[in-house]
This record gives structure tokens, sequence and C-alpha cells, in this order.
């Protein structure tokens, strides 16, 4: 029971996000979660810099953070690239100064049976999934400390329900969670808090595309930006844990008290989990990458 001790203590003191000086990195910035994300800590004022693959996105995300009165820059990068993660801190600080937030939500599906996935897909998602964020939060520390500053990591159900065809990109998701959980340790010295967001699918072309892949007519989503909002809120209201959705919340309940039945229920359902995995979309099997597999998190 000691692992449960944890639900008795009080949250911890969080950076106030809401002041105009405070500066936030988010990853996976140019749609989906990151996006909403982007915007939300953008309508409190805080100074944004916005990461990922495209360009353009960023920069559509940069424009709308800016008329919201926030400073935002754009600064793309390839975080599977050492290099890129290395220069990224200089740039966040050459830019806008030393942040108080970093916001992982950028990721990779690399979805497909274990036997069928190539060396590097595999490889590109451990980088872009569990070492970017670990590499990049390491990076970033000293200003977090500086700061006084906090950890928001962007998970997934798929962290906690062994999913059919998702081994590779579950085993990620699980090692960043205890990544962040272990990490909370490090930053109570300074009064931060590292809180892990477990957000429900949300509307985007990539998941419109796995629910087709899927075969199924209905299929709830909710939308980015108000998930972005309440992801903000949790973290301002000093939360460990923010999880959206009632289904998720079920499942992921469900997987704790009876992870046997969880998973003779998905196994029975596995053929159309795995062409939900495997939507064109964002397939990144056999080491093709697709253009719409980076940020892929932010896309839930």
């Amino acid at each position: 029971m000691i692992w449960r001790l944890h639900l008795l203590s009080p949250p911890l003191p969080t950076a106030d996000c809401r002041l105009p000086t405070a500066i936030a990195v988010i990853t996976g910035a140019g749609s989906g979660i990151g996006r909403g994300i982007a915007l939300a800590l953008a309508r409190r004022g805080t100074a944004v810099a916005l990461v990922g693959r495209r360009e353009g996105a960023l920069e559509e995300v940069r424009g709308r953070c800016a008329a919201l009165g926030a400073r935002a820059v754009a600064l793309p990068a390839d975080l599977a690239d050492e290099a890129a993660r290395e220069a990224l801190p200089g740039r966040v600080r050459a830019a806008l100064g030393s942040p108080a937030l970093l916001v992982h939500a950028a990721g990779v599906l690399a979805g497909g049976e274990l036997g069928d996935l190539a060396d590097g897909a595999i490889e590109r998602a451990v980088a872009t999934n569990l070492i970017a964020p670990l590499a990049l939060t390491r990076a970033i520390l000293p200003d977090l400390r500086a700061t006084r500053g906090s950890v928001i990591v962007v998970a997934s159900l798929l962290a906690e329900v062994p999913f059919p065809a998702a081994s590779v990109y579950g085993a990620t998701k699980a090692g960043i969670v205890a990544g962040a959980a272990a990490l909370r340790h490090e930053v109570r010295a300074w009064g931060g808090q590292v809180m892990v967001a477990y957000p429900p699918a949300t509307v985007t072309a990539l998941t419109r595309g796995m629910a087709r892949a899927a075969g199924l007519r209905r299929y709830p989503l909710a939308d980015a930006e108000v998930i972005g909002e309440r992801i903000v809120a949790a973290h301002l209201a000093g939360r460990r844990e923010w999880r959206g959705g009632t289904g998720d919340r079920a499942l992921a309940l469900a997987h704790r008290l009876a992870p046997g039945l969880v998973w003779r229920a998905l196994y029975a359902q596995r053929a159309r989990v795995r062409r939900m995995m495997l939507a064109p979309e964002h397939s990144a099997v056999m080491g093709e990458r697709s253009a719409s597999a980076a940020d892929m998190d932010n896309e839930r």
C-alpha cells in the first residue's frame, strides 16, 4: 500500500504561469493538444516557445498566440535528432529567456506488431517519445530550478492499458510516465511540480483516419483546444495528474481492477485495433516515416 501514500499528500506549489513574465516551452506545438496548450498559456499572458517539426504549422500557432497578446516564437526542431535537442535550450533562452514551464506533447506512434516493425521505426519512437523528453528536461532543469518551474507530460491511456499493435508506443509512454513520477523527487526541492496528463482522443484528421480504419461509425472525439485549456487549468491548480474522457478513465480503472478481463476483451478486438493502429495517415511501420506522424501525441 506504500505506493498509495502519494494520494494523501497535498499538491505541491507550482509556478504561476498566468504571469506575463512566465515563459513556457511546448513541444509538439504545431497541432492538436500541444497547440491547444500553447493557446491556453498565451491567453494567460505566458510567453511561449513553440517546438515541432513543421515550421508552417508552428508559424500559424505563433500568429494565434501573438494575437492573444503573448510573446511567441516558432522554433522548428526534430527532437529525435540529438544535435537539435542540445541546441534547443539555448535557442529558447536567446529568444525569450529562461523557461518556467516545459510541456512535452510531441511524439510518434510507430503502430504495428513488434515483429513487423523495422529497427528505424522503433528507434525513432524511442528517441522521440522517451529519450527526447528526458534529455530535454535534463537540459532545461537549471532554468526550471532558477525559476521554480514545472513540467507537464502529455501521456496516453496506452501507457497503462496494453493495446494490440502498440508494444513500442505503449512501452515509450509507460517509460516517460515512470520518469515523470520519479522526477517529482528532484523538483520538490524548489517547489516545482510534474504533472502527467492523460488526454482523450481529440478531433484531427489523424484520429478520424484511425476511426475509419477501425470501421467505427461513431467515435467520440474531444476538441484539442478545450483539452489544452483543461490541462493548463489542472497544472495551475497544482494537480499531479489529469485524466480526460469518461471512457478512458473507465478502461484504465477496469484494467487496474481486472487486467486479465480487459486483456481478453482487447484480444478479441485485436484485428480492429490493429487496423486502427496501422491507419495510413500515421503509420510508421517498416521504417517508412509519414509526414503526419510528426507530433502525433498532441493529435490524440
